[in-house]
C-alpha cells in the first residue's frame, strides 16, 4: 500500500511539473545541441530522452490521458519532474463526434535515477525498415527487434560511454562524444572498447544495409550478411 502511494505521488508530481512546463513550451528542434555536453571529467555526454504521451477521448480527457502516459514513461525511466520539459502539444486529432486523440511531446535530460546496474540495449525497427539501437523508450511506430546485450548504467573498470548519434536522419552508435562530427542524441550507457577478461560479453558491430547504407547494430561479426562498418566494442551479457 505504501509503495503504491509513493508511486502515485511521484507520478502526480511529475505530471504537475510537465503541466507547468506547458506555459513555457517551445517547439522542439530536430536534434539536441551537442554543446549541451558537459566539459566535466572524461567529457561524458548527457542523457537526453524524447518522450511522446498519447491519449484519447473528449478533449479534456484525451489531454489528461496523454499527460499521464508521458509522466508514467518518464517515471519508469527514472526521471524526476524537474528533469522534463514539454516541447510540443497538446496536439489534438479529431476522430469522430466528441472523441479526439491527443499527443504531447517532452524532453527529459540529466542522469535518471537507476535501480539496476545494467540496461538492455535493444535494436528497434521502424515502419520503413530503419533501425535504432537504444536502452531508452520505444518511439511511436517502432518495435523491438531483439536485444544486443547489456550496457552498464555507471562506469566500470575498462568501460567507456556509448552514444546514440544521427547522420542525415540515420541513427547510429558511437563511442565518440562528438559523434564523429555528426549530431549528438544521447548517452546510452557504458560498454567495453576491447574484449574484457572474465566477463560475459558479445561483439557490438556497426553494420550497413541497402543501397542507402542504412546503419544498424549487430552482434554478428559478419553483420548478418550485410556490409560491415567495423566493430564498436563489446557489450556485457552476464
Amino acid at each position: 500500500m505504501h509503495r503504491t502511494s509513493r508511486l502515485r505521488t511521484s507520478l502526480l508530481s511529475l505530471a504537475a511539473a510537465l503541466a507547468a512546463a506547458m506555459t513555457a513550451a517551445a517547439p522542439a528542434s530536430a536534434a539536441p545541441a551537442p554543446a549541451a555536453a558537459p566539459a566535466s571529467a572524461a567529457n561524458v555526454g548527457p542523457v537526453v530522452v524524447y518522450l511522446t504521451g498519447m491519449g484519447g477521448g473528449p478533449q479534456n480527457i484525451a489531454e489528461a490521458a496523454a499527460r499521464d502516459h508521458l509522466a508514467r514513461q518518464a517515471a519508469e525511466l527514472g526521471f524526476a519532474g524537474s528533469q522534463c520539459r514539454v516541447t510540443e502539444g497538446p496536439i489534438f486529432q479529431h476522430v469522430t463526434g466528441n472523441y479526439y486523440n491527443a499527443m504531447i511531446k517532452a524532453t527529459c535530460s540529466g542522469d535518471p535515477a537507476v535501480s539496476t546496474p545494467t540496461r538492455t540495449l535493444n535494436r528497434l525497427i521502424g515502419p520503413n525498415g530503419e533501425h535504432i539501437s537504444t536502452v531508452w523508450n520505444v518511439p511511436p511506430g517502432y518495435r523491438v527487434e531483439g536485444s544486443l546485450g547489456q550496457l552498464y548504467t555507471s562506469p566500470r573498470e575498462g568501460t567507456v560511454p556509448l552514444y546514440h548519434c544521427v547522420v542525415r536522419k540515420d541513427n547510429f552508435l558511437s563511442g565518440d562524444v562528438n559523434c564523429e562530427g555528426q549530431t549528438y542524441v544521447s548517452r546510452l550507457g557504458w560498454f567495453y572498447p576491447g574484449q574484457p577478461a572474465g566477463v560475459g560479453s558479445a561483439p557490438l558491430m556497426r553494420c550497413m544495409v541497402g543501397k542507402q547504407r542504412e546503419f544498424f547494430e549487430s552482434n554478428a561479426t559478419n553483420c548478418e550478411g550485410q556490409t560491415s562498418g567495423g566493430q564498436l566494442g563489446w557489450v556485457f551479457t552476464g
